[in-house]
């Protein structure tokens, strides 16, 4: 859903549709969406209009790249233990 909306806005229809779930399963997940802060959500009647908010993305960005550089280094260290004990 999120990979459709950053093409841009999208109805819940068109969110749904490449999977196979009922349309209130989909509004659960754009709600769940909504609730991490990922997805706005526009009310005309009765069509609701989705949109991506990446900015949270960024954040959990940062985040796995902090622990990217941890577990690289650790990695590269055991790498380096194992190839010393090889020989």
């Amino acid at each position: 859903m999120l990979a459709r909306l950053a093409e841009g806005p999208a109805k819940i229809t068109v969110l749904a549709a490449p999977f196979d779930m009922t349309l209130p399963a989909a509004s659960k997940h754009v709600r769940v969406l909504e609730r991490a802060g990922l997805v706005d959500r526009t009310i005309d009647g009765r069509v609701h209009r989705c949109s991506l908010n990446a900015e949270p993305l960024g954040d959990i960005e940062r985040w796995v790249g902090h622990y990217r550089a941890f577990w690289d280094g650790t990695l590269d260290a055991l790498a380096r233990h194992v190839e010393t004990e090889d020989k």
